[in-house]
């Protein structure tokens, strides 16, 4: 199954393309905020480092935010044009979605470590939504031996993609809702959560007895001091910086599964994590 994703929902616009799990090319665009510009040639020369033609493309992924309004809108009206001129499929993807695969992927060796000790493993992809605000919600990485065991003990809607370490798979699983919140609020209310030794999920009756947390995302940049309290006076919390932003090779490993587990392709809107007023209405 070949895939090309697009997320232009920060300044690093990155196109993508990708065979089933493995990658086959990506290009990155740093601090260039001009994305209508650069994404035609970039998505061209993905393509050719691949050497696959548009037709040959099965599935279609973009970064449907939340993240820039100008700049996930120009992904997702792109990816829906490709789509509809190709007759393939095409998926939004959360970015919470993207930055919690781009943190199992590259967090392999700290995944094995924990699950190695039986602690669970939770990710926590935190990023922030300006007005002094994070987003953020919770996924749990489990070793899994193959996607159609998931299946007959989960179902098939339970995850969100799997990754590959060490020889293991590990299968990452949304649990709970998606959080707003103010940014100064976070501390008291992960502090909350851990009360007793065990994580609570909130909006859940799931529980988990000390596991390892790993914070990612671009909430760290903003509000470093907070988020490095945490970490300091939480035992179970550790910070990843390596995944801070999202890129469109997690939205291709997304994008995959969804197509894998044959989820419905809705009509891709961007997403807001506040209501949306159009100009001129109040």
């Amino acid at each position: 199954m070949n895939i090309l994703s697009i997320d232009s929902s920060t300044k690093r616009l990155s196109i993508a393309a990708s065979k089933n799990e493995r990658l086959l090319s990506e290009i990155t665009a740093d601090g260039n905020t001009n994305h209508m510009v650069s994404v035609m040639g970039m998505l061209d020369r993905v393509l050719v480092k691949s050497k696959l033609t548009l037709e040959e493309i099965d599935v279609f992924g973009v970064n449907s935010g939340p993240g820039d309004f100008t700049g996930t809108r120009i992904g997702i009206s792109i990816i829906k044009i490709l789509s509809l001129l190709e007759n393939k499929l095409a998926y939004g993807i959360n970015s919470l979605d993207a930055i919690a695969v781009g943190m199992g992927l590259r967090n392999t060796g700290f995944i094995a470590k924990a699950l190695g000790k039986s602690s669970s493993v939770i990710l926590m992809p935190c990023i922030d939504v300006k007005r002094e605000e994070v987003y953020f919600a919770f996924y749990n990485v489990t070793a899994r031996e193959s996607i159609r065991r998931l299946q007959e003990v989960e179902g098939k809607d339970s995850y969100i993609a799997r990754v590959t370490g060490q020889r293991v798979r590990y299968t990452i699983k949304k649990t709970g809702e998606n959080i707003l919140m103010r940014y100064d609020s976070l501390k008291n209310f992960l502090g909350k959560l851990t009360d007793g030794g065990a994580f609570k999920v909130p909006g859940t009756a799931i529980e988990y007895l000390n596991p390892a947390v790993l914070i990612g995302g671009n909430c760290y940049l903003s509000y470093s001091s907070i988020i490095s309290d945490i970490v300091k006076n939480g035992k179970i919390f550790t910070l990843d910086k390596k995944t801070v932003f999202p890129h469109a090779e997690y939205i291709n490993i997304c994008s995959y599964f969804n197509a894998l587990k044959k989820a419905e392709a809705k009509n891709i809107v961007p997403v807001y994590v506040r209501d949306f007023i159009p100009f001129g209405e109040k």
